[in-house]
């Protein structure tokens, strides 16, 4: 395609995203499909309507324009209102719910190792989710993503990861959670390799030795690697065609020499975080079940982009715990990696697709998340999150300058909706956000002659102060089941006034 080609189709791009989403209740002001792509951040207390009147309203919209969406639901009753949702927009046929009793599957590993693309193969993608389940883990367990201590075994933790999944790849091995936790069970110690390396020389010696040793040596190595599937692999790699070239030398002096000479202590915290992060795909449950094997074509993020499906993901934290934190961690990494790799050019009628996450503390990734939201515009990916206050986020965000890390995600949702709130940090920020301006301060005071004196002066003041959220509508048969909340949008003006905010409401 020559220059003015590209030009074009480039331009015809643009002119979809100018396409109107929805128009905001009670102003004239339209959001675009563009402004979507910028994201969306709706907050309020429990019970304000964020999620029900305002949460709705942009829902029923991206259902309504043709989206194809992802949506993770925390609570137990969120399926059914979303159900609700797409009957209620005619898009039954693209519904998909991925939970318990589907029978749907997602290996991530068997995705991430063997999908299409430049990048399928590649180790490093199925070592990041791995990553980001135990950055989670941590998360939900205390609430912090890491310090610089914890950073350290991190690394570590990352190196051991990736060399037992290369090890297995080289040997021709499924790469299973199964596979991963018996190679790390039966790996070497210090003792153990020097004994291999004994046994391997004798067993396979070409000088003069006496042969009832050899053959003791060769009795004692096949039995113990009958029961040893960690030395079945190593003996393989070095059998096959791969032995002897870089990668396979890398790999092997990792497991051979600097694995297993380091310390007991360093090892054995190594170990048991990776066994923390694998644990809950041993036992039985849904990540065993849905996540460690099998592949339905109909859960690839690819195919949720190309045929705009809506995939409801419906493992609730407040039923599955855990193993829900890590469900939606693996689908929503295996998706943001899906949609960073799209080619808009090659799609017939691209369109946005929507990320809806209501409780997002409960599925925020301090890291990936605010990457991925920088970037989140030229993949067409309209990330809609809803919370009750920044201090959820402030608390998921790690002990090193977790205000820093929240506001530079928040910084990237442009599109704000506050609703009621009693959270002061929250009802501050969104002051600050709207600005202050001058007003006329009139003041008056009596002289000891009792003479009235009037004077007036101009003061910087906030445009909506902080309690003013407190009396925002919440909803309900009380209030007409009207729910009130402040719309902002850096560079959108709104009203007859062209303020930068403006007050607005919304049907329950």
């Amino acid at each position: 395609m020559g220059l003015f080609g590209k030009r074009d189709q480039q331009s015809n791009l643009e002119k979809i995203l100018n396409h109107e989403l929805y128009r905001v209740p009670t102003t004239d002001t339209s959001i675009s499909w563009a402004d979507s792509l910028e994201g969306t951040l709706i907050t309020g207390a429990t019970g304000s309507g964020k999620t029900s009147a305002i949460g709705k309203y942009v829902g029923l919209a991206m259902l309504n324009k043709g989206f194809g969406m992802v949506i993770f639901c925390a609570k137990k009753e969120e399926r059914e209102r979303w159900e609700a949702y797409i009957e209620h927009c005619g898009r039954a046929d693209d519904k998909i719910v991925f939970n318990k009793s589907s029978g749907l599957k997602f290996n991530f590993l068997k995705y991430e190792l063997e999908r299409e693309g430049d990048g399928s193969g590649d180790v490093l993608n199925a070592l990041n989710i791995l990553m980001n389940l135990n950055e989670q883990s941590r998360i939900y367990q205390s609430g912090n993503s890491g310090n610089k201590d914890e950073r350290f075994w991190d690394e570590s933790l990352r190196r051991l990861i990736s060399r037992t999944i290369a090890l297995l790849r080289l040997a021709g091995e499924e790469v299973s959670i199964y596979n991963m936790r018996k190679i790390v069970v039966n790996c070497f110690r210090e003792e153990e390799a020097k004994r291999y390396f004994y046994l391997t020389k004798v067993a396979f010696s070409n000088e003069q030795i006496d042969k009832r040793v050899i053959d003791q040596a060769f009795q004692d190595l096949t039995e113990w690697k009958s029961s040893n599937y960690f030395i079945e692999v190593i003996d393989t790699i070095i059998s096959s065609s791969h032995y002897g070239s870089e990668e396979t030398d890398i790999i092997l002096d990792y497991w051979l020499k600097e694995f297993a000479n380091i310390s007991e202590k360093t090892a054995s915290i190594i170990i048991e975080s990776f066994m923390g992060c694998v644990e809950a795909f041993i036992g039985n449950g849904i990540l065993k079940e849905q996540f460690s094997q099998g592949l339905s074509e109909e859960l690839s993020p690819e195919s949720i982009i190309k045929e705009k499906s809506i995939l409801i993901i419906d493992f609730p934290v407040k039923e599955f715990g855990l193993s829900a934190i890590y469900a939606a961690t693996i689908y929503k990494t295996a998706f943001q990696n899906a949609c960073e790799r799209r080619d808009l050019k090659s799609e017939i009628d691209p369109k946005p697709i929507g990320l809806f996450i209501d409780e997002y503390q409960s599925f925020c990734n301090p890291v990936s998340d605010s990457l991925f939201q920088a970037t989140a515009r030229s993949s067409w990916v309209a990330c809609v999150y809803i919370t009750q206050n920044l201090n959820n986020l402030f608390f998921v965000m790690g002990d090193s300058q977790p205000q820093a890390r929240a506001y530079s995600l928040l910084g990237n949702l442009n599109l704000k909706y506050f609703a009621n709130n009693a959270d002061i940090t929250t009802n501050e920020w969104a002051s600050n956000l709207i600005g202050k301006h001058w007003i006329d301060v009139y003041s008056s005071s009596y002289s000891k002659d009792s003479d009235l004196t009037k004077s007036k002066s101009m003061q910087f003041h906030y445009k909506v102060t902080p309690d003013h959220f407190t009396t925002l509508k919440t909803g309900r048969k009380e209030n007409g089941n009207k729910v009130e909340a402040l719309v902002f949008k850096s560079g959108k003006l709104w009203g007859d006034k062209d303020s930068n905010f403006a007050v607005v409401e919304f049907k329950q």
